[in-house]
């Protein structure tokens, strides 16, 4: 019995060393745009640099999310969408290392 859980603990520390090898677990800064290609999708409406925002300081339990579907007005975006146009409001900042008790550019659509 012990070696067959010893067996099956090798078995899954060996797919856990592969899942991380193929997939990883971190994240890796996207490729630059090659000169042919925009930065901002054709399928997007608004630009970020003419996208209407709103200084939002945040609070314990707020995330990007949670705070545009308050400030919506019906509308639906994609998450891409979103994100894409809070990193070029607040200098390239990723949702996840935002603050607490710091403001933020904050996206509204309409």
């Amino acid at each position: 019995m012990k070696r067959l859980m010893l067996f099956i603990s090798f078995c899954f520390t060996l797919f856990i060393i592969y899942f991380d090898l193929t997939t990883g677990t971190l994240p890796t800064p996207h490729p630059p745009a090659s000169s042919g290609e925009t930065a901002v999708p054709a399928s997007q409406p608004q630009s970020a640099a003419t996208a209407d925002y709103k200084e939002i300081v945040m609070k314990p339990g707020d995330t990007l999310l949670s705070i545009v579907e308050t400030e919506k007005d019906g509308s639906n975006q994609e998450i891409e969408t979103i994100i894409s146009d809070f990193q070029s409001l607040n200098e390239g900042l990723k949702p996840e290392n935002m603050q607490i008790g710091k403001t933020y550019k904050i996206p509204v659509y309409k």
